[in-house]
């Protein structure tokens, strides 16, 4: 996993070029039309858009999706697998030669195709925003600036712990194979990661949190950017498609089509 599978990167696409707002109020929609959808196929064909706004419209290296494809599915297979355990299932199908239950199935899938789409959509935005531009959009529309600001240096440290990660776990490869011992070591290291990178995580919030007070951060009302924010035609054109797709795609699923 590389820290560039959380980080923007200004490649000049179509997302990259649309406002920071438009892009967070699609999130949004996104995430409740999903929950809207009643049947798998239809939240199939949701991910399916979506991957496809991926490779196409925000053109994300596949390099990248790769890097990132544990962190979106690994919450959705979780579930998943869970569900397959715990539902009660009056029926059975056969899936690759195994015996499962069909409600247990069909409620893991529900879940995992929920939470993969919220995740993906989640991704592309961090993909393709930058969170300056996010800041002085929230700004703009009336959060305080110091909430905004947490946002940013929120959205600003993600790939600095993906990175403290990835040096953990490269400082614990050099003393052994890690990567190649059982999994019950491999779930202890995964503690001594998490315990590092958390006690390191901290250290640099105090760190940063000191530097913001010693600038004077928060003793004026309002503060001034360099670049202002300006909703741009292409985002409000995204979301007028979105809204007319996602309408279409719940009518298709209810049978409620005139043709």
């Amino acid at each position: 996993m590389s820290e560039h599978s959380l980080r923007y990167v200004d490649n000049g696409s179509f997302f990259t070029r649309i406002d920071a707002l438009s892009k967070l109020v699609w999130v949004v929609l996104v995430i409740v039309i999903t929950f809207q959808l009643q049947g798998n196929l239809a939240r199939a064909m949701m991910l399916g858009v979506l991957i496809l706004i991926t490779i196409l419209l925000a053109r994300v290296s596949l390099r990248t999706v790769w890097q990132s494809a544990p962190i979106i599915l690994i919450m959705g297979t979780l579930l998943f697998v869970v569900n397959l355990f715990i539902t009660p299932s009056t029926s059975f199908i056969h899936v690759a030669g195994l015996t499962l239950g069909q409600q247990g199935f069909e409620r893991g899938l529900e879940l995992f195709l929920r939470i993969t789409v919220m995740v993906l959509a989640s991704f592309i935005f961090i993909w393709t925003t930058d969170i300056r531009d996010l800041m002085t959009g929230l700004v703009r529309i009336g959060m305080p600036y110091r909430y905004a600001f947490a946002i940013f240096l929120a959205l600003r440290f993600l790939p600095i712990v993906q990175q403290e990660v990835d040096a953990v776990k490269a400082a614990h490869a050099i003393r052994g194979r890690a990567s190649h011992s059982p999994i019950r070591h491999r779930i202890r290291l995964w503690q001594r990661y998490m315990f590092t990178v958390i006690v390191n995580s901290l250290r640099k919030a105090e760190s940063t949190a000191l530097a913001i007070e010693s600038r004077g951060f928060g003793a004026y009302p309002d503060r001034t950017y360099i670049k202002s924010f300006r909703w741009t035609l292409t985002g409000i054109l995204l979301i007028l498609l979105f809204i007319a797709f996602s309408a279409w795609l719940i009518l298709w699923e209810r049978n409620l089509l005139p043709f």
